[in-house]
């Protein structure tokens, strides 16, 4: 019977490990060996730590993953612009939009493109602008900003509405101490809007008397 030795075996073993991981690589996208492809580039003015190779989702669905990340200039902005690997049949159509997302608990970065309507897709080399990156401390921290902000129009509003009350108070009273000078004006706006009135009549009846003048004595 023909025996094998030991170093044969652990050769062997690391054969089929190679296999196993270079099977595990090029299954989960890692390795476009022998793929279809085309290259998108998009611009962003920050990335949040996103680093190459890290998946390109269309739509949800992992459809690349992204190739190279370079820095350039323009006058007084610094931009970095993303080389995009995306399968050949993953087509975008033009106004899609570009993102960076965060996956699961870990917080791996990932590019979603979202892309819904439009007649007609994009060719290969094409350029987009990718959507600013909203970080979580930021929102939190402009969330806190807020709650202040309306904690202090809520404390403002409980004073305005209790000085409010206290000036009604101080009418109401005043009103009931001096009921009858208030009731004695109110009487005589009302004759002073009654002969208004009757003059008015008079006068469009009779308007010769807009020349008449009473002779002196």
């Amino acid at each position: 019977m023909r025996r094998y030795t030991n170093e044969f075996k652990v050769g062997l073993f690391v054969i089929f490990c190679l296999a196993g991981l270079f099977y595990l690589t090029y299954s989960t996208g890692k390795l476009n060996i022998k793929r279809d492809g085309y290259y998108l580039y998009v611009v962003f003015d920050e990335i949040a730590g996103l680093e190459k190779k890290a998946p390109v989702m269309l739509n949800g669905l992992e459809v690349g993953k992204v190739e190279d990340i370079q820095a350039f200039y323009e006058q007084d902005k610094t931009r970095l612009k993303l080389k995009l690997w995306l399968e050949k049949n993953a087509r975008v159509r033009r106004g899609a939009t570009v993102s960076i997302k965060t996956l699961g608990l870990m917080g791996e970065k990932y590019i979603q493109i979202s892309s819904y309507k439009g007649e007609s897709f994009l060719g290969p080399e094409s350029v987009l602008l990718g959507k600013p990156y909203l970080d979580l401390d930021v929102l939190m921290e402009e969330a806190d900003n807020l709650s202040k902000e309306v904690g202090v129009l809520i404390k403002n509003v409980n004073l305005l509405t209790a000085e409010v009350k206290k000036i009604a108070t101080g009418l109401s009273l005043s009103v009931e101490r001096n009921q009858d000078e208030v009731d004695r004006i109110v009487s005589n706006l009302e004759a002073t809007s009654k002969n208004i009135e009757e003059l008015s009549q008079e006068l469009k009846h009779h308007p010769w008397k807009l020349l008449y003048k009473p002779k002196e004595k």
